[in-house]
């Protein structure tokens, strides 16, 4: 059984876990946190997968990680925000950003975690006060992924480029991670929508009133970042990359959740109270009448009652529901407020990224080597295609279901069909594996195709882009 994590680790891993300050960031310590995060968010995938026991999201559970894993998110996002800009100023042209791009997928890897603990109720009750920062995270995520939608960026088709410039490319892989995480966070916000009894009041408030939930995930629904129009057709995010389809009307988990935030938010009483239907909501919240078509409603019914209740709504105006929120006290989010007057302790965001300078913009090739193959190990990038290949050979062995009257005919083709031999691209011996991107060529090992990739490239970009 392929594990990235093994049971008699699991233990170490969570209970190593800690907070970071924005200047620890890229340091030994936090590399290996990071590691570890990294691991842990494999293995939890892994579990999810194979309807495994979810061992990952209970510990992370019992020993109360998830408030970490926020402020982790937190930290790692004001260091993008804040330090890197800063950094690239003193080079504008580092000569490696592997290290760079770790830290911003270290930010997605510790959302992926969340996401997968706060689908149970008992982890949204372990959040307590960290639930209002996790909660400003997510619009804030969710906010830039409408706006790179408005600005047409999903729909790009932008190859692979082994010789664009640096900062292109690391500004492609930041976007491509914004993406990711707010797609997640789509989900995370309709977990907590779903739990907010488990809260304290504050929690309400902040999701209908401070950020208006309900009113993003309408121009989600209405902006469908889960989908776009290409050269090829169709296309839609499943499993964190574009995939062409052929049944456009399917509903995806990630616009699933967007749905069922918006109908917890507001057939909800804790939230509908907090939640004053003016004008300008009962507006906005009109537009999903258009998108509520019977072929929606088979998929999710559901949804059924809260078409009703936006019905009744369109027809009352802002009659229905305009009592004025009676909370005077407001809790307000503490994770994100103290990582910023460490930092300000510190001197500022500048003084930050001149102290790691030597961290991001090393220029020792020695060095640079060493560390890119460690994190290689830790990413366990050959469990990976060992796992891929797992699930290619059963998918494989899957009996296809034939109809009676097509047994006999097939009986006499399957004994003149011969099995088919593939040779490696790039030494010719037996091969049994293939490409993971245009599944058409194959390799005997791991090695050949990392040989063979120069060659390769070209063909297999143009037969799929991600």
């Amino acid at each position: 059984m392929v594990n990235f994590v093994y049971p008699e680790e699991l233990y170490l891993f969570v209970e190593s876990i800690r907070c970071f300050q924005v200047r620890e960031v890229g340091n030994s310590k936090w590399l290996e946190v990071h590691e570890m995060i990294i691991k842990l968010s494999q293995q939890a995938a892994l579990e999810v997968a194979e309807h495994r026991e979810e061992d990952v999201k209970e510990f992370l559970i019992s020993r109360d990680k998830l408030s970490v894993l926020v402020s982790e998110a937190l930290c790692v996002n004001l260091w993008k925000t804040g330090v890197l800009p800063h950094l690239l100023e003193i080079d504008p042209n580092p000569q490696a950003t592997f290290l760079i791009y770790t830290v911003m997928y270290h930010e997605a890897a510790v959302v992926a975690l969340l996401d997968v603990c706060l689908y149970h109720p008992s982890g949204c009750e372990s959040m307590q006060d960290s639930v209002l920062d996790l909660i400003d995270y997510c619009a804030q995520a969710v906010a830039q992924v409408i706006g790179l939608v408005g600005m047409g960026y999903h729909e790009n088709e932008t190859k692979l480029d082994v010789d664009e410039a640096v900062l292109t490319e690391l500004e492609r892989q930041k976007r491509d991670l914004i993406y990711k995480i707010g797609l997640r966070c789509i989900s995370i916000l309709s977990y907590l929508a779903d739990n907010v009894s488990l809260f304290h009041l504050g929690a309400a408030r902040r999701l209908v009133v401070t950020h208006d939930i309900p009113w993003l995930m309408v121009d989600v629904l209405c902006f469908r970042p889960w989908q776009r129009n290409t050269s090829k057709g169709l296309q839609k995010f499943i499993d964190e990359k574009w995939t062409s389809v052929e049944d456009a009307a399917k509903i995806l988990k990630t616009e699933a959740q967007a749905w069922f935030c918006v109908r917890q938010l507001l057939l909800t009483q804790q939230t509908l109270d907090n939640y004053p239907l003016n004008e300008a909501r009962c507006k906005q919240l009109s537009k999903l009448l258009g998108m509520m078509h019977e072929t929606l409603l088979d998929q999710l019914p559901v949804l059924i009652d809260l078409k009703q209740f936006i019905s009744r709504m369109t027809i009352a105006g802002n009659a229905g529901n305009n009592k004025t929120p009676n909370l005077i006290l407001e809790d307000i989010p503490q994770i994100k407020d103290e990582l910023t007057k460490e930092v300000e302790r510190e001197g500022g965001f500048y003084h930050v990224a001149q102290s790691q300078d030597a961290i991001f913009l090393n220029n020792n090739r020695e060095e640079i080597c060493a560390l890119a193959t460690k994190l290689a190990s830790a990413y366990g990038t050959d469990l990976l295609c060992e796992l891929e290949q797992i699930m290619a050979d059963l998918d494989v062995q899957k009996p296809e279901i034939k109809k009676p009257e097509q047994e006999s005919a097939d009986v006499d083709a399957d004994d003149q069909k011969e099995e088919k031999i593939y040779k490696c691209g790039a030494c010719y011996k037996v091969a049994k594996k293939k490409c993971g991107n245009c599944k058409e060529m194959y390799y005997c090992s791991r090695e050949c195709q990392l040989k063979d990739w120069p060659r390769h490239k070209e063909s297999c970009n143009d037969v799929k882009v991600v």
